[in-house]
Order: structure tokens, then C-alpha cells, then sequence
């Protein structure tokens, strides 16, 4: 459909879910991994306003459950509206990280479609690796503290 972009992007982790979750159930930490935020606040109530290193605002809410091991990005409003879920499935003896986006573009934004999609799932790479990266050095800390 015109202005919708779809897709998933899984890869592999050697970290446990748990690693992972707590790395990315922190709304404030969002920017570290997903670059093309460059802020968040919080709005009013649950509402979170994003902005993105590319001119645009957006208004946004961030769920995490714990239970069925992923964390969504709700976007009401801005350049961009639907979700992007970051879903977790251990594997192994690590975790499979699977981020899916489903949004549908504003107007003004159509023309972009074809270079976000590219840019989105780049960013979506990049953002998996820091993750994992941030999940693998939590777990190595956590063990440390353990052993001493």
C-alpha cells in the first residue's frame, strides 16, 4: 500500500532475553541504540515526544513486557505512524532478536519512501548490533559482580 513500510530484520544474539531486556526496557535509553533519535522526553501521561536526527517530531509511547519478551515503540503521530516491536526468542543458548516495523508515512514524507525503507533497515542492523553489544557487556559486569 502507498506509504506503508513492512519489514523484519532477526539476527542472533549470544546474550540471555533477559540480558536483552534489560538493556532496551529503559524509554531513555532509546537514542544509544536507535540513532536516528536524537532525544526523548517524556510528554504527558505515557506519551513520549521524539525527536529524529532528520527534521521531524513525533509523539510516541514505549511498552515493554516482560512475559512475552518484547518491547514496543507505539507512533501516534509525526512523520511516520504505526509500531516497531523488538521481539525476543531464546535460541540455543542465546537469544533470537527479531525488530519488526509497520508504519504508514505522512504525506510529506511519500517521496522519501524508497531511501527511509533502505535507511530504516540499516539503522535497524546497526541498532541489533549495539543492543547485543550493550546485553553482552551487562552480562559480563553481572557475572563479575557475582563472582567477587
Amino acid at each position: 500500500m502507498v506509504g506503508e513500510i513492512r519489514f523484519s530484520i532477526t539476527a542472533h544474539s549470544d546474550a540471555q532475553p533477559e540480558d536483552i531486556m534489560m538493556a532496551i526496557r529503559d524509554w531513555q535509553r532509546l537514542p544509544e541504540f536507535w540513532h536516528g533519535m536524537r532525544s526523548i522526553r517524556r510528554g504527558s501521561g505515557q506519551i513520549l515526544e521524539v525527536t529524529f536526527a532528520f527534521p521531524g517530531r513525533a509523539k510516541m509511547s514505549y511498552l515493554c513486557d516482560w512475559k512475552s519478551q518484547n518491547c514496543v515503540e507505539n507512533y501516534h503521530s509525526g512523520p511516520f505512524s504505526g509500531y516497531k516491536r523488538i521481539e525476543l526468542q531464546r535460541s540455543g543458548s542465546g537469544t533470537n532478536i527479531t525488530v519488526r516495523w509497520e508504519i504508514k508515512l505522512s504525506l510529506r514524507m511519500l517521496l522519501l519512501k524508497r531511501f527511509l525503507e533502505g535507511h530504516f533497515r540499516q539503522g535497524t542492523n546497526s541498532a541489533i548490533e549495539r543492543i547485543c553489544s550493550e546485553a553482552a557487556r551487562m552480562s559480563l559486569q553481572a557475572e563479575a559482580v557475582t563472582r567477587h
